[in-house]
């Protein structure tokens, strides 16, 4: 292994900090080069910088790096991506430039602590999102964002990371997407750690491969009990209803019209105001379930009980689609769930409906 003589190198990093702050335009060309040479040079020196060493290649790598080519960038990006600690202001840099040249340090760089990329991931696009879920030491915090900010195919990537943690919120919308996505399903399947009820709705929702793969899987519980489908995540999803005053909204039950059709105008204008605590209040008190029980109805990423609930008591499209932009649904619901709560309530029968409904309250009066 070469010797490293650390008083030269230190020495010669003063000299190039000394240029490149000094001079104000260095050159496309000498920006180039001088980052590849200091990327081979950290890579050989590394294990012996000090402190102040370190700061001089972060000093000269923050003002010649963003000119250089993306070639030059990629190959500094693939020779920081493994070191313990590199300099710290070129690799926030690296980590968000282009995904081509964030990838290497977004995957590997074991210098990016949770904070790092749960910003980054925040901040950044689909792209840079992926690259984080290849990670192998994410957490539940980062995953959640990963799940519940990216798009589809970055939910494909966390679900076929084996050892990415998945949180129950995160399982919840990762198994709403495989109700139309074969390739998610393929890989939640394939995962060891899958909740119950995961593994109840992929055996009801999901494709014949899935349910012949978690055969002896499934819980013995009953298929119809609310609470496998609706609140899967009641302790997760508690901090979505934290803001809302549900003790006040009960002023709304005496307001409750006596029929049908005029219960449809009156939810519709609550939605239309945003009033989802009394919204829950009228729903719960219109069916008879409990209002802990449609509380979380209200918020789950589980919409197909809502849209069971809608269909009994007679609610009209445009009421339903009011209550899907409503509360916690706003923020938590994308297209994909609402247009499927919106097919699932329009293809199911009224009597089928009230079934369900009257099964849940009996289950519920049953305890």
């Amino acid at each position: 292994m070469l010797a490293i003589d650390t008083s030269t190198i230190s020495n010669d990093l003063a000299n190039v900090v000394c240029r490149v702050e000094s001079d104000g335009d260095l050159g496309a060309d000498f920006c180039d080069r001088l980052t590849r040479s200091l990327a081979q040079l950290f890579d050989l020196a590394a294990a012996a910088c000090s402190d102040e060493d370190r700061a001089s290649f972060d000093r000269i790598l923050i003002r010649v790096a963003p000119a250089a080519t993306e070639d030059a960038r990629l190959f500094l990006s693939d020779r920081l991506a493994d070191a313990a600690a590199p300099p710290r202001g070129i690799l926030i840099a690296l980590a968000n430039d282009d995904v081509t040249v964030a990838r290497p340090i977004l995957r590997r760089s074991p210098a990016l602590g949770e904070d790092d990329l749960v910003e980054i991931a925040r901040a950044r696009g689909p792209g840079h999102m992926g690259a984080i879920a290849e990670r192998p030491d994410l957490t539940y915090r980062i995953t959640d964002v990963l799940v519940l900010r990216g798009d589809d195919e970055v939910r494909r990537v966390v679900a076929g990371n084996l050892g990415a943690p998945v949180s129950d919120k995160s399982f919840a919308r990762l198994s709403l997407q495989a109700k139309g996505d074969t390739l998610i399903e393929a890989r939640l399947v394939r995962r060891a750690d899958l909740p119950d009820v995961v593994i109840r709705f992929l055996v009801e929702n999901g494709s014949s491969s899935a349910r012949q793969a978690l055969a002896g899987r499934e819980p013995d519980r009953p298929r119809r009990d609310l609470s496998c489908g609706t609140v899967p995540i009641r302790a997760a999803e508690d901090g979505w209803l934290d803001a809302y005053d549900f003790e006040a909204a009960a002023v709304v039950i005496p307001r409750i019209p006596p029929t049908r059709g005029q219960l449809d105008a009156f939810i519709r204008r609550l939605a239309q105001a945003d009033h989802f605590a009394e919204v829950v209040h009228v729903l719960a008190h219109s069916t008879r379930l409990r209002l802990d029980t449609m509380k979380h109805l209200l918020v789950s990423l589980d919409t197909e009980p809502f849209a069971v609930i809608a269909r009994a008591l007679s609610l009209r499209n445009e009421t339903v689609l009011e209550l899907l932009a409503t509360g916690p649904w706003l923020h938590r619901l994308d297209g994909r769930n609402r247009d499927a709560a919106v097919t699932f309530y329009r293809n199911t029968a009224p009597e089928d409906a009230t079934e369900r409904l009257r099964h849940w309250v009996d289950q519920e009066a049953n305890g």
